[in-house]
């Protein structure tokens, strides 16, 4: 009977921070993310304010929270097409890749992403979370994103690299993302020490997982966008 009795009361907790994080997605893609106050997350939620600030620190944290969740299930999508491909580097790149693909296809969520990367407390989160990644899929080839002393401070300047290029979309750029991918990976292949023999070609690979993934963000399919 206790049994059950943690179980109900886990997966009311678990419902939620649910209901907290999509009103807040709701409010964020309607009136923006600086414009939305965790007031608005409140009362679109229906919830008390202890409710809020019991699971998250911040209208900040739900963001990132958001922003990981996001990319941590669009990664998972495209787990079977990325193993396909038998790449190391194709695993190193595709995490800072699909940022940019996302930020190329939807305005609003190109802001979301921006606004986690100007934030220092979110993005050194999201390294733990890029690294964590990476070396679940790296292990599989006897290599460790962390090797290397600088590794971190090298992923904060890709990351540096990506936000930027988050912000260009977020304020109307347009470039084809392809374009902009072909600098990014060399970039990265640069600062990890990654051959890379045809840049070309690679790029055309990433892009083949991104696209050929249908991406669903949120309960929305990325190609109906």
């Amino acid at each position: 009977m206790a049994r059950k009795y943690v179980s109900t009361m886990e997966q009311r907790r678990q419902d939620a921070r649910r209901n907290i994080l999509d009103s807040a997605v709701e409010l964020f893609f309607t009136k923006g993310y600086e414009k939305t106050t965790t007031r608005d997350i409140i009362v679109k939620a229906g919830i008390l304010n202890g409710s809020l600030y019991n699971r998250f620190r911040s209208k900040e944290d739900i963001l990132y929270n958001i922003v990981e969740e996001a990319l941590t299930d669009a990664l998972d999508q495209l787990t079977e097409l990325l193993e396909k491909e038998r790449n190391p580097v194709v695993v190193i790149n595709l995490p800072g890749a699909l940022e940019i693909f996302l930020a190329s296809r939807n305005r609003n969520l190109a802001e979301l992403i921006y606004e986690v990367h100007r934030s220092w407390p979110t993005m050194t989160e999201f390294v733990g979370t890029y690294m964590k990644w990476a070396n679940e899929h790296l292990r599989k080839y006897d290599i460790s994103y962390g090797d290397d002393p600088l590794s971190e401070i090298k992923l904060m300047s890709v990351l540096g690299a990506i936000g930027n290029i988050c912000g260009y979309y977020a304020n109307g750029g347009d470039k084809d993302y392809r374009e902009i991918l072909t600098s990014f990976v060399g970039i990265v292949c640069g600062m990890f020490n990654a051959h890379v023999f045809d840049t070309a070609k690679l790029v055309d690979t990433i892009c083949g997982i991104l696209e050929n993934g249908d991406l669903t963000l949120y309960g929305h399919r990325l190609s109906d966008a």
